[in-house]
């Protein structure tokens, strides 16, 4: 084999591992400090203070009627397939801070048996909303009582996305939350644990 064949096969082979490097930033937050609360009423820096470990976010309502339980079964799944779950949190944040408080969230936790591993997080309303802005969440009000005005019975139509973030704070993939493969998103986890 010529030295010139040589040098361009090892070219193309440097040029195929650098493009084959796995899931590239698609949102940073690295940056970004979002004064959350936690189910206890520990305030929590999101992200900062889930720095230095791999996290899956996503968004739900403890009043949703239909996607946000599905999700969180398929959060419990993602962690039940990841044969080490050490340096990775699971992260459920609420789409409505109105209703949800921490005492909420505990109770939802406690009711889909959420360990230790997951967090949920909730904000005074509004406070949310640069978050949601920042990764593109739909998130609306759709009154539900067509008989008269009640301020507090309502539903969110909103966005079904599962993310994952790396130990920086960068958003490497998004998924379909209610329906990802377990699997697909612990090959995206190890794939992160060996960069």
């Amino acid at each position: 084999m010529s030295s010139t064949l040589k040098s361009l096969l090892i070219s193309l082979l440097i040029i195929a591992g650098l493009t084959a490097c796995g899931p590239e930033p698609i949102y940073d937050l690295s940056d970004d400090t979002y004064q959350l609360r936690d189910s206890d009423s520990t305030q929590v820096n999101f992200p900062g203070d889930f720095n230095g470990n791999i996290s899956l976010v996503t968004f739900i309502y403890t009043n949703c009627p239909d996607v946000c339980p599905v999700i969180t079964a398929n959060m419990t799944n993602i962690q039940r397939e990841l044969d080490d779950t050490s340096g990775v949190n699971f992260i459920e944040i609420t789409f409505d801070p109105e209703r949800d408080s921490p005492s909420v969230l505990k109770e939802y936790q406690d009711l889909y048996g959420l360990n230790e591993q997951f967090t949920m997080l909730t904000s005074h309303p509004n406070d949310s909303d640069a978050l949601l802005d920042k990764l593109d969440i739909v998130a609306q009000k759709v009154t539900v009582d067509s008989l008269g005005y009640d301020s507090t019975n309502y539903a969110i139509r909103h966005s079904n996305t599962l993310y994952l973030m790396d130990k920086d704070g960068y958003i490497r993939a998004e998924y379909p939350a209610h329906r990802v493969k377990p699997e697909h998103v612990k090959d995206d986890i190890n794939y992160l644990r060996s960069e």
